[in-house]
């Protein structure tokens, strides 16, 4: 074997630039699946410093789990990308094949003599993509910590995401190169020597009617099958991936920014004891701190009286008035038990833990706030919602267990999603919490505007202060919590930028050996006249076929996913989202199908004269 690599690596180096170009191509594509699977990897950390600042569980479940399907899909797209790579170089070689086997050269030798040259292809091109796609991801950890304030990056290399990824595509390169040369050896070598793939030729094509470069492109593709499907596979994975990025992020995005604004409710004020309003809205920013057990939210001070909720109702451009009773408390996690039937006795679901976390208590009637919810609605006054972190941290399941207040058992009937103290909260009705405390009033006001106005918050700042409180406006929390929420989608822009240069370089290698295989083809077209721009245009037609039979698909895919898939009750922010982005997207890959096919053009436009080379045996 050593023999045959000796030999393997001459044949690489008499043919520098087709070999420089298969080189460049795997490694491009290692690089961008390195970089992407590791930035994704240090999204998850950082989402999760976020989340632990922010104290969000719930919002930290939806990014986690949309970080996790794209570096699951980007995972698949380097062995794929890779393995169509190497497999369409070592198709080109048929007609080498076919020679070394009408000399008479053994079949093993042979098979020995290409997997040589695949393999040393394969781990160069792995071990510099690697190389380079690392110090890409050392750029982007420098440019995390620009962005995100207060992190702190450890030196922790990656080292097991690296071996991982290494294994992965050295034996997806390494199967694929096999079955290609292994077919080849089969054939006759009259076979082999033939410069096409396959003998089937599509009638048409549907863009075919934009003209004759389209037809001959339509022709070409439908005699290079193999290669044609396999980089079809690896551009649909990758203008997936990217469209996902784009549409199915902007839909999380927006959607779990209207989760918040449903729970907070928008053009709010609220009035209340002043340091149990700074207390409470900085346990309702992401970014700010717990509530404990340090301020006594039911003193008699707290108390709101009737009257100023009454007069609030009177002030022209009040829309809502809602009065809750928020208090801190001790819980306890209720067991639940089951039957088990496969062990036919019942089952105990439970830690007997203890904590402490808020109540907040509404009329469930007259609430601004519409809680997205997981489980179902309440029905009576001895049930309760509860919030993410709780739900995740402080439960075994939830839905089948009971939540312990003051004594009493309430039945736990959905999760719902609100960033109150990180989730680490309990919505119940407020009769039932006033029982609970012996407490006949309230200790918050929520009172919603029409309209966001200066003139009419100083008028119930006004009203308040009469009444000894004070206003906090809520508004700006939410504000700040939404462009917290945009700051951390705003980290997935590198992976969709680099999945698409991804995309951009497999249909640049797919176009360019296409022209080194059917170099022939085109000398003859030259000799009966066809220009050289002709020529370039041909080869464009069919990059613009290949990357529009993945692309479309892929949009159409990865818009269902963005709809039904990545998050329940999925919000855009108008009704031309959806159009605008499709356009959008569709454009971009065009444009890029347009950029990988410029090396093309080039070769073709500025040649006046074409002559057989390394890339034509």
């Amino acid at each position: 074997m050593a023999e045959h690599q000796m030999f393997a690596s001459k044949d690489l180096k008499r043919r520098p630039f087709r070999t420089t170009l298969t080189l460049i191509s795997l490694t491009s594509v290692v690089t961008a699946t390195t970089f992407v699977f590791l930035f994704g990897n240090l999204l998850l950390d950082v989402s999760s410093f976020a989340i632990a600042n922010a104290l969000s569980s719930s919002f930290g479940t939806f990014f986690s789990t949309f970080v996790w399907a794209v570096l699951l899909l980007v995972f698949v797209l380097g062995a794929v990308v890779v393995s169509t790579t190497i497999s369409l170089e070592m198709v080109t070689r048929r007609r080498d094949i076919g020679l070394m086997k009408s000399i008479g050269t053994l079949l093993d030798t042979i098979f020995d003599f290409f997997m040589a040259q695949s393999v040393i292809m394969l781990l160069a091109s792995i071990a510099l993509g690697l190389a380079i796609g690392t110090v890409l991801y050392m750029a982007g950890l420098i440019w995390l910590s620009s962005v995100v304030s207060g992190i702190q990056i450890t030196n922790d290399f990656p080292v097991i995401q690296l071996t991982v990824l290494a294994v992965v595509l050295v034996i997806a390169g390494y199967l694929s190169a096999q079955k290609p040369i292994y077919d080849t050896v089969q054939e006759s070598p009259s076979l082999a020597l033939n410069p096409d793939v396959g003998t089937k030729i599509r009638v048409s094509g549907f863009l075919d009617s934009f003209g004759l470069p389209f037809r001959i492109a339509t022709k070409g593709t439908g005699r290079r099958l193999r290669g044609t499907r396999r980089t079809v596979l690896s551009l649909f994975l990758s203008f997936t991936i990217a469209s996902v990025l784009w549409i199915g992020g902007g839909v999380v995005h927006t959607t779990s920014s209207s989760y918040v604004i449903r729970s907070m409710g928008t053009n709010v004020v609220a009035i209340g004891n002043p340091a149990l309003l700074e207390s409470y809205y900085d346990a309702y920013s992401l970014y700010g701190d717990p509530l404990n057990d340090s301020f006594n939210f039911i003193s008699g001070a707290d108390m709101i009286p009737t009257q100023l909720f009454a007069d609030l109702e009177d002030v022209l451009g009040v829309a809502d008035v809602e009065s809750r009773l928020v208090v801190y408390s001790d819980i306890e996690e209720m067991p639940g038990i089951i039957w088990n039937e496969e062990l036919e006795q019942y089952e105990y679901i439970g830690q007997d833990r203890t904590s402490s976390a808020v109540l907040v208590g509404v009329d469930w009637d007259t609430t601004i706030s519409d809680w997205y919810y997981e489980g179902r609605r309440i029905e009576s006054t001895q049930q309760v919602w509860i919030g993410g972190k709780m739900a995740s941290d402080f439960f075994e399941d939830p839905l089948i267990q009971s939540l312990g207040v003051q004594g009493h058992s309430l039945e736990i009937k959905a999760q719902a999603f609100d960033v109150l103290n990180g989730g680490m909260m309990a919505i119940m009705e407020l009769s039932l919490l006033q029982s609970y405390w012996a407490l006949s009033g309230t200790n918050l006001a929520l009172v919603q505007l029409e309209e966001y106005d200066d003139a009419l918050i100083s008028q119930i700042d006004l009203l308040a202060e009469s009444y000894g409180f004070d206003i906090f406006r809520q508004q700006d929390v939410l504000e700040s919590n939404l462009e917290s929420i945009d700051a951390i989608w705003t980290l997935l822009n590198p992976l969709a930028i680099v999945t698409l240069l991804s995309a951009f370089l497999s249909l640049m290698n797919y176009l360019l050996v296409s022209v080194f295989g059917r170099l022939r083809d085109y000398i003859i077209m030259r000799s009966v006249g066809a220009k050289p721009s002709f020529l370039a245009k041909v080869m464009i037609a069919e990059g613009l076929e290949v990357g529009l039979r993945a692309g479309i698909p892929a949009l159409v895919v990865s818009t269902l996913l963005s709809i039904y898939l990545l998050i329940p009750e999925a919000a855009i922010s108008s009704l031309a989202y959806f159009p605008v982005s499709i356009i959008a997207v569709l454009v971009t890959m065009i444009t890029v199908i347009l950029l990988a096919s410029i090396p093309t053009y080039i070769f073709f436009a500025t040649r006046s004269e074409l002559r057989v080379s390394e890339f034509s045996s």
